[in-house]
């Protein structure tokens, strides 16, 4: 079993390589949706988390914890950032851990994690694959597809590890300039190139 860690930067297209390993079969494990389901049923995650944000508008009108309104508090404020990293990061990679093991028989398997070099994950990995994409093309997904305003856009960027340094410390590199087909040829010629 090869067990890859996938990874990119906000608005990168981590989630359409994603959502292309999963139609081929590969068993994808994806840590933003092990993030979500800890904050909304995880009795004790959901304390920590209301203690961390103690007097500040953080829930939605059914009294769940609005990610939304979380992520615009951490990613303005890099401490809380990290105290909420600590509170969810060991369980999520309790998961990931778990997922390979229930997984062990596959030939791939795939953890999606946006913070993998962010997070030191790299050796709970064969090998780890990042997707790029220039700045301008991501400021522009972000402020299109999700509606930010340029200087949250901003924000969330230059929350993350530069695409840069993680070139630097990733096995494979897939670019995501250009159209969905350039991207799909890339991601078979990755997934060819794994086993050698």
């Amino acid at each position: 079993m090869i067990k890859i860690g996938l990874t990119g930067n906000i608005a990168s297209g981590k989630s359409i390589v994603q959502s292309y390993l999963e139609k081929k079969g590969i068993p994808v494990i994806d840590a933003d949706w092990v993030c979500h389901r800890l904050m909304d049923e995880n009795e004790e995650v959901i304390e920590k988390v209301k203690k961390l944000f103690e007097g500040q508008d953080i829930f939605l009108e059914d009294g769940r914890l609005g990610r939304h309104k979380i992520g615009l508090i951490v990613f303005a404020d890099p401490e809380k950032m990290e105290k909420l990293e600590d509170i969810l990061h060991p369980l999520v990679e309790q998961r990931i851990k778990e997922f390979f093991k229930k997984n062990e028989d596959e030939e791939i398997v795939v953890a999606s994690v946006p913070l993998l070099f962010e997070e030191n994950m790299q050796n709970m990995f064969d090998r780890t694959i990042l997707v790029c994409a220039d700045k301008k093309i991501r400021l522009q997904r972000l402020m299109t597809r999700r509606g930010y305003p340029l200087e949250h856009a901003i924000e969330r960027i230059n929350a993350q590890v530069s695409q840069e340094e993680k070139r630097n410390l990733a096995d494979f590199i897939i670019e995501n300039n250009n159209n969905l087909i350039e991207l799909e040829t890339q991601i078979e010629k990755t997934l060819e190139r794994l086993w050698l």
